[in-house]
């Protein structure tokens, strides 16, 4: 079973992507959050391998601070960091927090699966 954690607060776009990912992998087991404390638990709780994370989290919430608190206590979970924006200085601070992938949400599903295979391809070589 692989984990994956979507942390994203675009109800619709969570959804979307969610349905996506369990049609396309098949033994993919997901979780949900929106917020920081949440999001911390389930990692403690859950053990992702991968994290798919919002930049921007509703209430304020950062989710390049949010990847650095998840790398210190889960080090081995890949993030991949989703955001509106495809720009240059926050592919480098994502890098900076600890972000292993940077995608825009304008990208095709098709690119978010190929981090998702790579992760998984790489999973299974450690094992």
């Amino acid at each position: 079973m692989f984990k994956t954690l979507l942390v994203e607060d675009n109800l619709i776009y969570r959804e979307e992507l969610k349905n996506a990912l369990q049609k396309k992998f098949v033994n993919l087991e997901t979780k949900e959050s929106v917020g920081e404390s949440d999001t911390l638990d389930i990692v403690n709780t859950f053990d992702p391998d991968l994290v798919i994370m919002d930049i921007d989290l509703h209430s304020g919430i950062n989710g390049l601070v949010l990847t650095k608190k998840l790398k210190d206590e889960c080090p081995e979970a890949v993030v991949v960091i989703l955001s509106q924006h495809d720009f240059p200085e926050y592919r480098s601070v994502a890098k900076q927090n600890g972000a292993d992938f940077f995608i825009s949400k304008s990208s095709k599903l098709e690119n978010i699966f190929d981090y998702v295979s790579s992760v998984i391809d790489r999973k299974h070589e450690h094992h």
